[in-house]
C-alpha cells in the first residue's frame, strides 16, 4: 500500500495526463458537435515527432514545440479531409471518417518508424526522479510528471482565455451557439471548425510528448486507452465544458490513484468508470453539463 503522499502525487500526473485530452474532446463537441475520434493517433504521432526531436537536438523544447505544431497541422489536415465535408450531418458519419483518419495516421506510423515495434524516449532532465520526505514518508516523482501537472494548468489557462477573452474565442462561441446565425453574422465557420480541431489537436501534441516522457514506451496505438477515457471523461463531466473536462480529468485521476495506492492497480478502472456511471445516472447532463436543445 502506498502512503497518502504518493497517492495525491500520482493523482494529480495521472488527472493532468487526462485532462489535456478530456479537453480537447469537450472543445471539439462543444463547437461543432461531433465526437472526434482520430485524437488517440494524433497523440501518438505528436510523440513520435517529440521523439525525433529529442533523439536530435536532446531538448525538451524543442520536442515539446515539435509535438504541438505536429498535433496543430494533423487536426487541420484531419478537419479538412474528415470532418468539413461531413458537418452537419448524421453524427454517426464524423466518428466513422475520424476513426478512419486516426487508422491511416497510425499505420503510417506503424510501416514508417521501426515497423511499430516500441520505442522509448531518451533519458532526459525529466527522468531525474525526485525524492521528498513527508512525514516520515517518502514519496517520489520525476521531473516529466511535474512537467505534466505544470503544463497541464498552463495550457488550459491559455485555452481559456483564448476562448473567452478574444475575437477568435468569440467566433468560437458564436458557432457553439448557432453554426446558421454565426454565419449570417459574418463569422467564417471553416476557419473556426479549422481552428477549433487545430487547438485540441495542440493540447494533444504537448500531450503526447510529456506522456511519452514519463511512460516505459510508446507504439502507434499506445494513446487508445487514453482517448477513451478522456471521451468518458469529457462524457460525465459535460460534453462542452471545459471546467467541466478538468474537473473529470483531475477527478478520475484520484479515484484510479487511490485505488491502486489502497487496494490493487487491477482494481483501478472498475472503480473510476463505476464513479462514472453513478454520476451519469443521477446527472445525465455530466457534472457541469447543460442540456443541448435538439438543432431541427
Amino acid at each position: 500500500m502506498q502512503g497518502l503522499p504518493q497517492i495525491l502525487i500520482n493523482a494529480l500526473a495521472i488527472g493532468s495526463s487526462y485532462t489535456l485530452v478530456a479537453v480537447g474532446f469537450t472543445l471539439i463537441f462543444g463547437v461543432l458537435r461531433v465526437v472526434y475520434l482520430a485524437h488517440a493517433a494524433v497523440l501518438a504521432a505528436s510523440a513520435y515527432a517529440g521523439y525525433l526531436a529529442l533523439s536530435m537536438t536532446g531538448s525538451v523544447v524543442v520536442a515539446l514545440g515539435l509535438g504541438i505544431v505536429t498535433g496543430g497541422v494533423l487536426g487541420l489536415i484531419v478537419e479538412f479531409v474528415a470532418i468539413r465535408p461531413v458537418r452537419g450531418q448524421d453524427h454517426l458519419i464524423p466518428m466513422v471518417t475520424t476513426i478512419s483518419a486516426a487508422i491511416i495516421i497510425e499505420e503510417l506510423l506503424r510501416l514508417t518508424v521501426e515497423r511499430g515495434q516500441p520505442i522509448s524516449y531518451p533519458d532526459t532532465f525529466g527522468s531525474t526522479v525526485i525524492r521528498l520526505n513527508v512525514f516520515g514518508t517518502t514519496p517520489y516523482f520525476t521531473l516529466s510528471q511535474a512537467l505534466i501537472v505544470v503544463m497541464a494548468v498552463v495550457l488550459v489557462l491559455v485555452l481559456t482565455w483564448i476562448v473567452r477573452r478574444t475575437w477568435a474565442g468569440r467566433a468560437i462561441r458564436a458557432v457553439a451557439d448557432s453554426e446558421d446565425i454565426a454565419a449570417l453574422l459574418g463569422v467564417r465557420v471553416n476557419v473556426v471548425s479549422a481552428s477549433t480541431v487545430a487547438l485540441a489537436s495542440m493540447l494533444a501534441g504537448a500531450g503526447g510528448v510529456l506522456i511519452a516522457m514519463s511512460v516505459t514506451a510508446i507504439d502507434p496505438h499506445f494513446a487508445a486507452p487514453l482517448q477513451f477515457k478522456a471521451l468518458a471523461i469529457a462524457l460525465f463531466a459535460g460534453m462542452g465544458s471545459i471546467p467541466g473536462a478538468v474537473i473529470g480529468g483531475f477527478l478520475l485521476g484520484f479515484i484510479e490513484a487511490f485505488a491502486v495506492g489502497y487496494l490493487d492497480p487491477s482494481y483501478r478502472d472498475l472503480f473510476a468508470f463505476l464513479v462514472m456511471i453513478a454520476i451519469l445516472m443521477v446527472w445525465p447532463q455530466g457534472l457541469l453539463g447543460r442540456k443541448v436543445a435538439q438543432r431541427v
